[in-house]
């Protein structure tokens, strides 16, 4: 059974054993703002990425029938786009569109350096 920290403490007072310590009880909390702040920075949020692009003209790469279908997974070592998609038949149909469509992610702003599309089902 899982305790919270305050009552592994008192367990361990009652038994007579020495409180459990980690280096996250050891710092002063943080405010909100400034973590956000560091997380912001630290994963980059503010900045044009590859993947928010994708996602926001996702439906303009794939056309209304396919946009649904199929979903972006992530890019790989930043140069493959994963693709999830429903089945067989839809992996097929988008194998024979690969260059239009990757000619249409060229186009976009950021994803210039996407130079193949794996699908997975």
């Amino acid at each position: 059974m899982k305790f919270t920290k305050s009552t592994e403490d008192i367990i361990a007072d009652f038994r007579g054993l020495p409180r459990t310590v980690t280096t996250s009880a050891c710092k002063d909390p943080m405010a909100l703002d400034s973590l956000l702040v560091v997380l912001q920075e630290q994963y980059k949020l503010e900045q044009p990425s590859p993947e928010r692009t994708l996602v926001e003209n996702w439906e303009a790469i794939f056309g209304p029938k396919l946009a649904g279908r199929c979903n972006p997974v992530r890019i790989k070592d930043g140069r493959t786009l994963v693709l999830s998609v429903t089945n067989q038949t839809l992996r097929s149909e988008l194998q024979f569109q690969k260059r239009a469509i990757l000619k249409k992610i060229h186009a976009l702003e950021n994803c210039s350096d996407i130079m193949d599309i794996v699908m997975r089902s």
